[in-house]
């Protein structure tokens, strides 16, 4: 079985799941001492799977007494199914942060684990996350599109195998 047809087995059958990724944060190289040699490792707990971006912005929209006329922007990546998008050859899993949605990022630095202060500095040569200013929310939906290659483990699963 696929690391994919594995994926999606497990999450099929479970509302929230936990994820771990390791990915190669993006960084300016300019003067980085740090560039190509971190690692960031983060578990999103409880994560949510099969639910539309649009309908749960309005639905939010509703709990916060707005109107629900919100519609997505044109997206870059094309929908497989409710978990997976693709852009090109590239497959992706999708999935949001529930309301018990928890996350914590450890970073390696040559394969050891950052002390306090080098994460700080690594911090400062990773460019600032935006925000989806145009959902008109005070809690965001967050909405996440994570390379299938990058995850570790997903729902107890751990795998060596390609996709």
């Amino acid at each position: 079985m696929t690391k994919l047809e594995q994926i999606t087995e497990t999450i099929k059958t479970k509302e929230v799941v936990d994820i771990e990724t390791a990915t190669k944060p993006k960084m300016n190289k300019t003067n980085n001492p740090y560039y190509g040699r971190v690692e960031k490792h983060t578990a999103y707990l409880s994560v949510d799977f099969g639910k539309n971006y649009t309908d749960e912005v309005n639905r939010r929209r509703a709990e916060e007494g707005k109107s629900t006329d919100f519609q997505a922007q044109k997206s870059l990546y094309e929908s497989v199914n409710e978990y997976f998008v693709k852009r090109g050859e590239q497959v992706y899993l999708r999935f949001m942060f529930g309301e018990n949605t928890k996350t914590k990022s450890i970073y390696t630095i040559d394969g050891r684990p950052a002390t306090d202060a080098e994460v700080e500095e690594i911090k400062a040569f990773m460019p600032s996350k935006g925000k989806h200013t145009n959902q008109g929310l005070e809690h965001q939906v967050d909405l996440r599109i994570v390379k299938i290659e990058n995850i570790v483990s997903l729902g107890g699963l751990d795998w060596a195998c390609e996709v």
